[in-house]
């Protein structure tokens, strides 16, 4: 059974403030959409899953935005 944690980081809220569909995460991150949908549903993600989602939802937060 896959083990889940309430204090994990809110993967879901920060792909979705990047503005990010759980396709292109998982893309960048090289981890599988149905994988991606399972993390955010609190399964705790490998430390290598978890190191690569971070990078690149960090990324994606700071990247500028553009003004309208």
């Amino acid at each position: 059974m896959p083990m889940t944690s309430p204090n994990l980081p809110p993967w879901k809220a920060l792909r979705e403030a990047a503005g990010l569909s759980q396709r292109e995460v998982g893309r960048r991150a090289d981890i599988n959409s149905g994988r991606l949908s399972i993390i955010e549903r609190g399964v705790i993600p490998t430390d290598d899953e978890a190191a690569r989602l971070k990078a690149v939802l960090v990324a994606a937060l700071n990247e500028p935005k553009a003004i309208a």
